[in-house]
């Protein structure tokens, strides 16, 4: 019988966890006006939502997941990290301005928001979690530094809690695994095509649908193609072996990436 689900919003001791490690991650961040953990469990199909937060972060980050865009939508969507000096005249996001997230939401430190940082992760092949900080001033590199260090720990207690049940536990070192094997082929697309992160990102995505293959097994094989030897991965679980159809369609795809270069 499979283990059930696990389901972060049941765990009480895991939110009082993740408020913990958000309430350390503001006192490195003094101007910071919210901080939120978003998630977005492609597996139970839900749609993406705050799972933990500390000021007005809940706020924020629900405006921009209503349809108005931002950082963090956008963070989910290409599993890149975002960065903004003022959200509100970033012309990535025309939607996203004090007047709709008001419309929305009544929030008082609103005027007060310019800068936004998002830090994509995941903590399960098919759970995908976002740190971001709104700020009273424009975010910077330092910010996104303090958030991908601590995207580690808010995924580390998602894994503790989950890893209760075995089957979860083999889920996340899964996830470990692959997390890894795609950052390789990212970084392998983008010295080819000249691109940043979050195009890489979408070729990758894009050819694992229209291929029909997994994108960890898609990821593997491009490496193992590229370099003509296995792939180097992480001892955490079990080597991900592609199959051959996910063989095939890393070598079409870098062969028609090729020739168009």
């Amino acid at each position: 019988m499979p283990a059930p689900n696990f389901q972060p919003r049941h765990h009480p001791e895991l939110i009082t966890l993740l408020h913990r490690i958000l309430e350390r991650l503001r006192a490195e961040l003094p101007s910071a006006l919210g901080i939120t953990v978003t998630v977005h469990d492609r597996q139970l199909r839900e749609d993406p939502a705050p799972l933990a937060a500390l000021g007005i972060g809940a706020e924020l980050v629900s405006a921009q997941l209503s349809g108005l865009g931002g950082p963090v939508a956008d963070a989910l969507t290409y599993q890149v990290p975002v960065l903004s000096l003022d959200v509100w005249s970033d012309d990535r996001w025309p939607q996203l301005t004090r007047e709709a997230v008001a419309a929305l939401t009544p929030i008082p430190e609103l005027e007060s928001v310019h800068g936004v940082a998002a830090v994509p992760g995941f903590w399960r092949e098919d759970a995908a979690i976002v740190l971001s900080a709104t700020l009273s001033e424009p975010a910077s590199a330092a910010t996104v530094t303090a958030l991908i260090s601590y995207e580690q720990l808010v995924s580390a207690a998602l894994v503790t809690t989950a890893a209760q049940n075995e089957a979860a536990f083999e889920d996340l070192l899964t996830a470990l695994q692959s997390r890894g094997a795609i950052e390789q082929a990212k970084g392998a697309l983008m010295g080819l095509l000249g691109c940043d992160a979050e195009q890489a990102w979408s070729v990758l995505r894009r050819a694992s649908q229209e291929f029909n293959v997994k994108l960890r097994e898609l990821a593997v094989a491009l490496i193992e193609h590229i370099s003509g030897a296995p792939a180097e991965q992480p001892g955490v679980s079990e080597p991900i072996a592609p199959n051959q159809p996910a063989r095939d369609a890393a070598r079409l795809m870098w062969t028609a990436i090729s020739k168009e270069r």
